[in-house]
């Protein structure tokens, strides 16, 4: 890290560094160096790294140093990890209701009306065709209904 540049307080790294919500690593997760901040490859087992290289870590080293003992007012990033967390969203979807009392006309109309421009499939005119028989058939068995003829 260059003179110059801001840090991050040992208060955020320690909030970073939950132990006991740690995700998996992911092959190909990637950290920045300590020092430069060019991309380290995190290694799926073991200590996560600080540094990209052993000259890093000595220039990293030297500041720390300088700063104990007063020469230097810059604080070294230890390290900074992020993470990607599985968040669920909840969202409301809109189920179509079964029509009530006066729209079952409209509805049956409707599907008329889709029947005669080709909007149904000729592969679904079958199961509708039993559909609608049976339809028909609960229609004959209501008690006070007279069935007129069709």
């Amino acid at each position: 890290m260059k003179t110059g540049e801001t840090s991050t307080t040992s208060e955020a790294i320690a909030a970073t560094d939950d132990r006991r919500s740690r995700s998996p690593r992911r092959p190909g997760q990637t950290l920045a160096c300590g020092w430069c901040g060019s991309p380290i490859l995190l290694p799926a087992r073991g200590r996560i790294p600080k540094w990209c290289s052993s000259s890093c870590r000595h220039r990293a080293w030297e500041l720390t140093r300088a700063a104990a003992s007063g020469h230097a007012a810059v604080q070294v990033v230890d390290r900074v990890v992020e993470v990607d967390r599985l968040v669920t969203v909840v969202q409301e979807v809109p189920v179509a209701t079964v029509p009530q009392g006066a729209a079952w006309p409209a509805a049956l109309a409707q599907l008329a009306k889709a029947l005669d421009t080709g909007r149904i499939y000729d592969r679904d005119l079958p199961a509708l065709a039993q559909a609608l028989s049976g339809v028909s058939d609960a229609l004959d068995r209501r008690p006070g209904w007279r069935s007129q003829p069709r």
